[in-house]
Order: C-alpha cells, then sequence, then structure tokens
C-alpha cells in the first residue's frame, strides 16, 4: 500500500490552518465587541482588587493608537471599565458619569441649581462626601439597567472596587444586555478573555496580599495577550486598596 509523501502530508496541514486562521480573523474582525481590540482583567485579593488594561486601540488587525483602555473612578475604591466599540464605550461612560453625579447632589442636599436644598449644617464635609459616594453593588445595578434599557450599546464593562466598610472585594462582570455575573476570584472581558479565563484559572489563589496579587495579576495577563493579535501594546494595572488606587506600567508584546 503506498502513502502520501510527508511533505504532501505536511504541505496539506499548512494549507489547514492558514484557512482556519484566516477564517477567525476575520469573524473576529467583524465582531463589533472585539473590532477596536484590548482587554480587561480583575482579580480579588485580601482586603484588595487589582484590575488590568492593556493600551492598543484598532480596528481590527490595524493599530490606531495606544493608550489605557477608558476607566473611570467615581471614587479611590470603586472602578469601572469598558471594553467594546469605542464610540458605545464613550456614550455609556457619559450617561453613568451624568447619572452619578445627580445622585451625589440630591446626597449632598443639592438642588439642579446648584443651591443648599438640604442636609446637617453640622456634618463634616469629609463625612457628607463619603456619604454620598456610589456603592460598587449600587453602580453595577445602574450600569446594568442603562444597558438593558438602551440594548444598542456594543459594550462590557466591569465594576470591581472595594465594599464600604468591610473591605471586602467586589467583582462584577456584564455583557451587552447587561446581564451580571459576580465573581470572588476574577473576571474577564474583551478579545482576549478565553485566554485569560484559562491562565487566571491557573495561576489566581485566595486571599493573596497586595504585593502577591499585583504579581500574579501581571503575569496572568502578558501570558495571555501573547496568544492575542487583537490586544497589548502595554499593560495597565490598577490596585485598590484601602488607601487608594496605584497605578503600575508593565511592558507587553508590540505587534
Amino acid at each position: 500500500m503506498n502513502f502520501p509523501s510527508p511533505i504532501y502530508f505536511v504541505c496539506y496541514l499548512f494549507v489547514v490552518l492558514v484557512a482556519t486562521t484566516r477564517r477567525c480573523c476575520y469573524a473576529q474582525q467583524q465582531n463589533p465587541m472585539t473590532m477596536n481590540g484590548g482587554s480587561l482583567m480583575a482579580m480579588a485579593g485580601d482586603e484588595c482588587v487589582a484590575l488590568a488594561v492593556d493600551k492598543r486601540f484598532g480596528s481590527g488587525p490595524q493599530m490606531v493608537n495606544i493608550a489605557p483602555r477608558h476607566v473611570w473612578v467615581p471614587h479611590p475604591n470603586l472602578m469601572l471599565a469598558f471594553s467594546g466599540l469605542d464610540g458605545d464605550v464613550q456614550s455609556l461612560s457619559e450617561e453613568l458619569q451624568m447619572e452619578v453625579a445627580a445622585k451625589r447632589n440630591r446626597a449632598l442636599g443639592f438642588s439642579v441649581a446648584g443651591l443648599r436644598v438640604g442636609g446637617d449644617g453640622d456634618s463634616s464635609d469629609e463625612t457628607e462626601e463619603r456619604r454620598s459616594r456610589i456603592s460598587p453593588h449600587a453602580l453595577a445595578c445602574l450600569t446594568s439597567h442603562v444597558l438593558y434599557q438602551k440594548r444598542g450599546y456594543y459594550v462590557e464593562p466591569l465594576v470591581v472596587g472595594l465594599m464600604e466598610g468591610t473591605r471586602k472585594p467586589f467583582l462584577c462582570a456584564m455583557d451587552m444586555i447587561g446581564a451580571q455575573s459576580f465573581s470572588q476570584s476574577f473576571i474577564c472581558s474583551g478579545a482576549a478573555s478565553t485566554s485569560l479565563y484559562g491562565t487566571a484559572e491557573a495561576l489566581w489563589r485566595p486571599n493573596m496580599k497586595p504585593k502577591d496579587l499585583l504579581e500574579c495579576c501581571g503575569k496572568v495577563f502578558q501570558s495571555a495577550l501573547e496568544r492575542d493579535c487583537l490586544s497589548g501594546y502595554g499593560i495597565l494595572i490598577y490596585l485598590i486598596t484601602k488607601d487608594g488606587i496605584a497605578e503600575y506600567d508593565l511592558a507587553s508584546r508590540n505587534d
């Protein structure tokens, strides 16, 4: 019985691999959720949370700009990160900021015109400011409500932070219609989410201290970005602790 030459078999495998890769890349480029690329990941530790974002902004395989993904910080213990279509990200972020600002004004006792209409004059500014802060759970519910109400934003946000008082980590991921997914370990979003979940499952450990959490988050994010061509060009990690938010800049694949 005659078998085909090994060289023909290798050529056949190469052609199949190229054809499959091209189909996958084309499908990924046509997906509005991954058209601009970018990835996000958040990890929970012992009274701390790490949020990693990449810096690549593109149009399919074409590179457009190098800048960190859009992240909004309502207060020093809460962050909201976005992945998806950049125009929808900006619209959603502005709408949420407007809603949170209106809530804060009501909590501080200000009317729309900016006049004081309530509140205790004897309370300190710090107490009033802390009382007016939106909680992580409230921000997650507000974001979910806005996404479902619009039902047209190609955005997958992550709400991360520390619960007031208990300092317990809060992680919430959402899809484009606002369906919430809570986690006590890690959450991911963006073009490299599949690789991020697999790597994070292998390296994440419960109750990590801030230094260990930062190291683990950086290793997971760098490893996953090596397997995705629509993410990379630098990593920015935000570490949320009781003292506030610290930023750490890491290098990554630039091709």
